[in-house]
């Protein structure tokens, strides 16, 4: 054993030079897998309308174009409906077929030689649409008549009213308050954009099993879905996760897109390869934030909040997808902060809309519930004439070191905000950037200075219940980590490393790392929610 501990000190990462010289290997640089020896490539035709009924699709000018093997739409294929995990009225076909709900959705499938000549075929794919009103905002989506998906008999497609949460009071709930403030907040749509978009690979081996490789944040989710689609038992399918070159929560889920590949591969009798445009990407890929948030807020004139509400519409998109149950699981627990306000009341309401289908994205929910509480009370602030990180300081939970449950719920388990503030304060020189921001609005600056405060806790590893893990060590002295964890961008080479070696004893470069290939980590969480 080694003296003293590795943990906490400075250690050589071991994936940055790899990274920083020869560089990852990612799907699309799997040129000598044999599996995928003689490999097509796939390209999707995509909607070019927001909302429209399907009259007809056209693709024999595209069939005919050269280096084009094969056009398949949701028809050919024989595509049925599949419902919304999170709202099964709520169903649609991989490929668009009666209807599309967003621009970008994918309707057809072009089948090349090359990449080039299957992005030239897709824009010969002719759709001819009965086009009908977009739908792009969630309060104009809310009061229409007309529905994304009729089945659910409204665009509201879940409600915290459903899990039985009543209603926000309205009358009276504010009456004893001397201060009551009242805000609308957009907390803005996000587009991801890692730095590698989305792409997969997939083949049919001789043993009749499906090999799919992915570019995903959580492999061990993958094998269900894709043998759904693939109408196949999920033990026929392994997923195997090369580099990832960043995900950001977009990339928890599977999409449209990748589950066909499967399909596609066993129509033409040959592996398939599939890559999206950076222009794709930011129309296909999850979306994020996209939520509308009406606050009130109120107390008394010496700072202390004793009411909070909050009723937040989260934009689903185009389709029931994580999205949807971002706001009643991770931002209404959020919603009190960090602060101890005792009476606090959240409705969230999910709202289709014709826009990308929204997902998970960095912290997912719960930077929507901080950014609402930390605008209240500036405004709350505001109106009383008080210094911002005085009103924060009054209504903090007070120093804690069991468990505490906030009145909306949520528990957290141990804290001194006070202390954190307290040093955040003096660090930063507060009370002299207050003094200089005086003095300029005193004298009329042209640049005038502006100061910012917050304070916040999230949740963090709520996401699952564990991880698997498994450590060998080998007959020549080495170790193997197997891991159903998924790093895109983490350092979880070193990280895992480091804990091993701290452990064993086996220095970190004689450790190796695996992950991402379900044969091999058949269970685990996979690098989501702010967790590893």
């Amino acid at each position: 054993m080694m003296g003293g501990s590795i943990l906490g000190n400075r250690v050589l990462r071991k994936e940055d030079p790899k990274f920083l010289t020869t560089g990852g290997v990612y799907v699309d640089d799997l040129l000598d897998e044999p599996l995928l020896h003689n490999a097509v490539h796939v390209t999707y035709a995509r909607s070019s309308v927001a909302h429209g009924h399907i009259l007809s699709i056209d693709t024999s000018e595209a069939a005919a174009m050269p280096g084009v093997i094969a056009v398949f739409t949701g028809a050919d294929l024989g595509l049925q409906p599949v419902p919304s995990a999170f709202n099964p009225a709520a169903t649609r076909t991989l490929l668009a077929t009666d209807k599309v709900r967003y621009v970008g959705e994918p309707l057809a499938i072009i089948v090349s030689e090359t990449r080039e000549q299957g992005e030239d075929a897709s824009e010969a794919v002719i759709v001819d649409y009965d086009v009908l009103e977009a739908l792009v905002d969630v309060e104009k989506a809310m009061a229409s008549s007309l529905h994304l998906y009729e089945a659910c008999g409204s665009n509201v497609v879940f409600d915290t009213t459903a899990l039985g949460i009543p209603e926000n009071t309205s009358e009276g709930y504010f009456a004893d308050c001397e201060v009551v403030v009242t805000g609308r907040y957009i907390n803005q749509r996000v587009a991801p954009c890692p730095l590698e978009v989305r792409g997969a690979a997939a083949a049919w081996g001789p043993d009749g099993r499906l090999t799919q490789w992915l570019s995903t944040q959580h492999a061990q989710g993958a094998p269900a879905p894709i043998a759904a689609a693939n109408g196949v038992d999920v033990s026929q399918v392994r997923v195997k996760t090369p580099d990832v070159g960043g995900g950001f929560g977009a990339k928890i889920g599977t999409y449209p897109e990748d589950l066909l590949l499967g399909v596609v591969a066993k129509r033409v009798g040959r592996p398939v390869r599939w890559r999206e445009t950076r222009s794709e990407s930011m129309v296909g890929l999850g979306h994020g934030r996209a939520q509308l948030q009406f606050i009130t807020i109120g107390g008394s004139r010496n700072g202390k909040v004793s009411h909070y509400q909050m009723h937040a519409i989260q934009d689903s998109g185009a389709w029931v997808d994580m999205g949807t149950i971002l706001a009643p699981f991770m931002t209404r627990p959020m919603s009190s902060g960090v602060y101890a306000i005792p009476n606090i009341e959240c409705r969230t309401t999910s709202v289709v809309t014709n826009t990308t289908p929204t997902v998970a994205y960095r912290g997912a929910g719960r930077p929507e519930a901080t950014a609402a509480i930390e605008r209240a009370m500036d405004m709350f602030a505001a109106e009383i004439g008080m210094d911002a990180a005085e009103v924060r300081r009054v209504n903090l939970i007070p120093k804690f070191m069991e468990p505490h449950t906030t009145a909306i719920g949520g528990t957290y388990d141990v804290g001194d905000y006070e202390e954190s503030l307290n040093r955040t304060l003096e660090a930063s020189d507060y009370a002299g950037w207050r003094k200089k921001q005086a003095e300029r609005r005193a004298n009329n600056d042209p640049k005038q200075l502006g100061i910012g405060v917050s304070v916040y806790v999230e949740i963090t590893g709520g996401v699952g219940t564990g991880e698997s893990a498994k450590v060998e060590v080998l007959d020549d002295g080495s170790a193997r980590i197997y891991t159903g964890t998924s790093p895109h961008g983490q350092g979880h080479d070193t990280s895992w490393s480091m804990l091993a070696s701290e452990q064993t004893g086996i220095p970190m470069d004689k450790i190796e790392l695996v992950w991402g290939d379900t044969d091999l980590v058949p269970v685990g969480t996979g690098t989501m929610g702010s967790r590893s």
